[in-house]
């Protein structure tokens, strides 16, 4: 159990606002019907039925939140993205993607929001924290797949969207 801080419930605001932004953004829907289909502590979760994916808003570290999480896809059955909002440093946003599977979930971690010039949404490896820097997912509204090819065709391409996605979240979250 954690003390609520003033710097913890700004962390939790961050979390909440940044995955529902990313919803629409996206343009995932979610489903109230859902949430009395999951148990707590997973009913307070977005479920997007068009992805299959359940988006998980969190303050802790992303590899601490994985068993609970873990859990919660075992129980919907269905893809997970538990999106962590920066509480030091550079204010962005980092997401881990979890796919469920029948015998054991299999997470990818260290990915960051990617915007296009055109505003297309894709998860990339984090540039200074990634297990696997060649993996990549463009967002869309159907079920998440790995993409063939990275967003970006060079580096500063690569430096400019996750630019545009932190100028995105600054905005949302009133920083300047």
């Amino acid at each position: 159990m954690y003390i609520m801080t003033k710097e913890r419930a700004l962390a939790q605001m961050r979390a909440l606002t940044a995955t529902q932004a990313l919803a629409t953004l996206v343009g995932w829907q979610s489903d109230p019907a859902t949430r009395l289909l999951l148990r707590p502590p997973f009913s307070e979760w977005f479920y997007a039925a068009s992805a299959d994916l359940l988006l998980v808003p969190s303050i802790e570290p992303t590899r601490g939140d994985l068993a609970i999480v873990d859990r919660g896809m075992r129980e919907a059955r269905c893809d997970a993205l538990v999106v962590k909002a920066s509480s030091e440093g550079r204010r962005t946003l980092y997401i881990a993607y979890g796919q469920w599977g029948r015998q054991e979930n299999v997470w990818c971690h260290g990915r960051r929001l990617w915007l296009s010039s055109h505003g297309k949404a894709w998860l990339v490896p984090d540039p200074h924290d990634s297990e696997d820097p060649h993996l990549s997912m463009q967002l869309t509204e159907r079920r998440l797949q790995v993409a063939s090819h990275p967003p970006a065709r060079d580096d500063q391409e690569a430096i400019d969207g996750l630019d545009r996605a932190d100028a995105f979240l600054a905005q949302l979250w009133g920083d300047r």
